[in-house]
């Protein structure tokens, strides 16, 4: 057995590749690397080379913390990997998550090498995706394709059809209903497509109104079948739109405009306005990948159904979406080859047969290796990898399989799938990958490896200049998402699904305008280096008009209610469609902070009631940093009431009356009682919502008991309100800036905090202090710690 593959077998991270390298190695790494049948001697032989090159080394007997450094050596995750892919190949759009199993988690995050486990499944899992992509990259032409123009009228795709005639659509013309067109379909209905177009009614060349999106029991939905993207690449789409409230067969306006979404098949493309009896043409630059289907949803409109029997559009009155055509031309190409081509070939000519000098195959793989292993490709592995290409050449295959095959290797290898620093201080090159995997989730770009090569980049003022040119990055919304994801276990924001009955008005719409608040105010925070109160309250919230009438903003609460102020009538008309925007909040308002976002008060319950012991727990977790323990055994959950006869403030009570409980929940409960005047979905409430036994009312449901969401601290403060309780959050500032500073360091690093790590946590927080512990002086500080800087 070669030396190095050994030397894997005893590295700290063995556990997680020995039964890959050790069984067979090279034959398992040619099964999944070339196809699942038996591979040939040539498959065996270039996979044992790939896995004879892995640059670790043997730790010493008995490894200690000094020795070892702090954080594990760690694949990549699932997120990583794919971003990795798309910025290593220049493929915008690929999507190869799916092809790999989940990652594991710990202390709160998938990037812990201690929960990023590697099996057979994995590597079967990176060959498919490796070859996914690579079949995306080159150029089979020496001259680009001519973009193809097609232009997509709703009245002509199938299903816009199918709902013309059940009646969740009709037949606009010039701005009007064609009621003509209808019988004209109804009639055609029994009979083949000849049929209609002998009525003249299709082609219908003219606009569809929409008037639902699809409902939580139903598969509603809109697709563009007569058009499918043959190749993957970049398309131009143009959408008109335009919204009208359907009254009894007239159109009229809207005083706001209704909203639509695009999807490529389950991906999202967008939300787009639908301004009031005026068209609006959306130009919409996109990657589609080929074979995906293009959806259109009605998103802000209700799930009705309006011709459950004949004739009741007459008297129906509700809002409307009308959609005129869509054009769409591509793909799209910038230069020819592409740059996913030229990312792999360079300035080679497009070629598709024959072998190229030995020269060629070394530049092509040198440049190739040393991107996709962070680092300059060693003698050995340019040598290896471009024998491999020869091997392939002289069995038949031509120069681009050949250098492909050798590639898949390449992104199937440990050097690829792991981040594997020295113990010690983090030289240029590692320092650059995990930074470029803290703030882009993806591998270090040309600036990043150029000043990794000139061994600039621990200069402080150099990382200093990094990290704000980073942040401004479009690639930093990866870290965004994929912080928060993890953070604030906005990931499970699709665990649990709210009752219909209960919550009507929860739609895919609002959850993703629930997530983009968040994000969009995380980034706020991070822009304008917003001190550390401000995650638990702030005087602005980021919100479209479906969270502002989500959150009654134009609404007068109660009397003795947290209020949102003399001016909050005007916020509903600030803010008009789907564009998440900053808006001021009054004085005294319950909104501000993540506490009262909806998107955690959403992941912090489940389907039908609000549980304050679930978000009392996530407080003291993950604001806190104070996790409580883990209930006693043989505890029994509390099941919720949906009819509303009890509350989960008087079920808690006697759930308490258990002295094994009672200590636990005097930390727990408080904090999730401040946070009961808001429901499942992170709305306003003063009385809990019950299921309703009258079949007759409007709604599923009724009023039950008043909110009472006043608590007790477990040190003594009493709060009547939520902000109350985010005053008393804010007393500490430097218990909140350290837990998030902790926060940081375990996602930046993959390593939990040590012992030895506590001097150096509170290091970064006094140094953030003189900036009101600001988010983005805690980024900087976090960057240039030791714990960052060294292994």
């Amino acid at each position: 057995m070669p030396a190095s593959i050994l030397a894997i077998a005893v590295h700290p991270c063995a556990k997680r590749i020995i039964g890959l390298l050790l069984h067979k190695v090279a034959v398992a790494m040619a099964i999944v690397a070339f196809g699942s049948g038996m591979p040939s001697m040539a498959d065996v032989a270039d996979m044992a080379d790939v896995a004879d090159m892995a640059d670790v080394s043997p730790p010493g007997d008995g490894p200690s913390f000094t020795a070892q450094g702090r954080a594990a050596h760690r694949r990549l995750d699932r997120r990583e990997y794919e971003n990795t892919l798309r910025d290593l190949l220049d493929l915008p759009g690929l999507s190869v998550q799916d092809m790999l199993p989940e990652d594991g988690r710990a202390y709160g995050f998938d990037k812990s090498g201690e929960a990023l486990e590697l099996s057979h499944v994995h590597i079967a899992g990176y060959a498919e995706a490796a070859r996914t992509a690579l079949a995306m990259v080159s150029a089979t032409q020496a001259n680009p394709m001519k973009p193809l123009q097609h232009r997509l009228l709703p009245g002509e795709q199938d299903f816009f059809k199918l709902a013309l005639i059940e009646g969740d659509a009709v037949f606009l013309k010039g701005g009007q209903y064609d009621s003509a067109a209808m019988p004209l379909i109804r009639e055609a209905l029994p009979h083949p497509l000849p049929h209609y177009e002998k009525t003249g009614l299709f082609p219908y060349r003219h606009s569809v109104g929409v008037f639902r999106r699809q409902g939580a029991n139903d598969h509603f939905a809109l697709f563009f079948n007569a058009f499918t993207p043959t190749y993957s690449g970049r398309y131009r789409l143009r959408l008109s739109l335009w919204s009208f409230q359907w009254v009894k067969g007239s159109l009229q306006a809207r005083d706001a405009p209704e909203v639509a979404s695009l999807h490529a098949n389950d991906r999202l493309l967008g939300y787009y306005d639908a301004p009031s009896l005026a068209p609006r043409v959306h130009e919409i630059d996109t990657w589609l990948n080929a074979g995906e289907r293009l959806v259109f949803t009605a998103a802000s409109l209700p799930p009705v159904r309006v011709y459950q029997r004949e004739g009741r559009a007459a008297e129906y009155v509700g809002p409307g979406i009308a959609i005129d055509s869509m054009d769409i031309e591509g793909p799209l190409h910038e230069s020819w080859p592409p740059a996913s081509h030229r990312r792999i070939f360079g300035n080679l000519p497009v070629r598709s047969e024959g072998a190229t000098p030995s020269t060629h195959a070394k530049h092509v793989i040198t440049g190739f290796l040393s991107r996709a292993f962070r680092r300059p490709a060693t003698a050995t592995e340019v040598a290896t990898y471009t024998a491999m290409v020869g091997r392939r050449v002289k069995q038949g295959d031509s120069f681009e399989a050949a250098i492909k095959t050798a590639l898949q290797g390449a992104l199937c290898s440990p050097e690829f799938l792991f981040l594997t620093p020295r113990p010690g201080p983090l030289d240029d090159w590692s320092l650059a990958a995990r930074l470029s995997y803290f703030l882009w989730d993806s591998m270090p770009d040309e600036e990043l490896f150029t000043l990794a090569s000139r061994q600039h980049l621990r200069r402080p003022d150099v990382l200093h200049a990094q990290v704000d040119r980073m942040l401004a990055d479009p690639k930093s919304q990866r870290f965004i998402d994929h912080f928060l994801d993890e953070w604030l276990d906005l990931r499970e924001i699709d665990l649990t699904t709210p009752d219909s009955a209960l919550y009507p008005e929860y739609s895919q719409y609002l959850r993703d305008s629930m997530l983009a608040e968040t994000r969009a105010f995380f980034r706020e925070l991070i822009q304008h280096n917003a001190g550390i109160k401000s995650l638990v309250d702030s005087d602005f919230i980021m919100v479209n008009q479906k969270l502002a009438e989500h959150y009654q903003l134009a609404q007068q609460p109660p009397t003795g209610s947290p209020v949102d102020g003399g001016d909050s009538g005007r916020i509903i008309t600030q803010v008009q469609g789907s564009q998440v925007r900053r808006v001021p909040l009054p004085e005294g308002s319950c909104r501000g902070g993540l506490l009262t976002q909806a998107s955690v008060l959403k992941v912090t319950s489940n389907g039908t009631v609000t549980s304050p012991v679930k978000r009392g727990a996530w407080v003291l977790r993950e604001i806190l940093g104070q996790p409580p323990e883990p209930p006693p055994p043989n505890i029994p959950a509390i099941d919720p009431d949906r009819r509303g006869a009890v509350t989960i403030r008087e079920q808690l009570a006697m759930h308490t009356n258990d002295t094994s409980c009672a200590t636990c929940h005097a930390a727990i409960d408080p904090p999730g009682f401040a946070l009961e005047n808001f429901d499942v979905i992170g709305g306003w409430r003063d009385r809990y919502r019950s299921v309703s036994d009258d079949r007759t009312a409007p709604e599923s449901f009724s009023d039950g008991p008043f909110v009472d969401a006043s608590c007790c601290l477990e040190d003594g403060r009493h709060c009547r309100t939520i902000n109350d309780f985010k005053q008393a959050l804010q007393a500490d500032q430097k218990l909140l800036a350290r837990n998030f500073a902790r926060q940081l360091l375990v996602y930046a690093t993959g390593a939990d905090i040590q012992a030895a790590d506590r001097d150096e946590l509170d290091a970064i927080v006094n140094r953030a202090a003189p900036h009101e512990y600001g988010i983005r002086s805690l980024i900087h500080e976090t960057v240039a710690s030791r714990c960052f800087l060294e292994k």
